[in-house]
């Protein structure tokens, strides 16, 4: 599998905490929506950064964190989950400026994927079995499942 780090951010930490204590991590970012169906997990090929990469993205205006996770999963693959389950907070460091960012990790299953379409920032969509070689994957993203059982 080759690996990329195209965002520029470093895997520093996750952190289990409650979901009541995430505004006490600042900066507190984007959400990010890890999905299983049976025994692989959901991965968009994002066309911007050339990549695969979890289902996630920044909150918008009044937003929470559990809000952004299901719309960004809605937006970049066209699944819909009736329960979104806080995993914990993903730490990372931007290798740009410095600045440390926690993203809130959310978790479901699906027994079955929705069609997809394609649209503005992913072109495709696809389950992995975490062991099938794939090429650019983000490896903030590989950490994740790490933390996800």
């Amino acid at each position: 599998m080759e690996v990329t780090n195209k965002n520029n951010l470093k895997f520093l930490d996750f952190l289990f905490v409650n979901e009541s204590e995430i505004y006490h991590y600042q900066r507190l970012a984007g959400s990010y929506a890890v999905i299983k169906c049976e025994v692989q997990y959901l991965l968009c090929y994002n066309t911007r950064r050339k990549q695969w990469e979890l289902p996630a993205g920044h909150r918008e205006d009044d937003e929470t964190p559990k809000e952004c996770a299901a719309r960004e999963l809605y937006e970049e693959t066209g699944q819909l989950v009736e329960e979104l389950k806080f995993k914990g907070l993903l730490k990372v460091k931007n290798l740009l400026n410095g600045e440390i960012k926690f993203n809130p990790v959310y978790f479901s299953t699906l027994e079955k994927l929705m069609p997809f379409q394609n649209n503005c920032e992913t072109s495709e969509i696809r389950l992995w079995d975490l062991n099938e070689p794939l090429s650019y994957v983000d490896e903030v993203d590989l950490k994740i499942f790490d933390y996800m059982e």
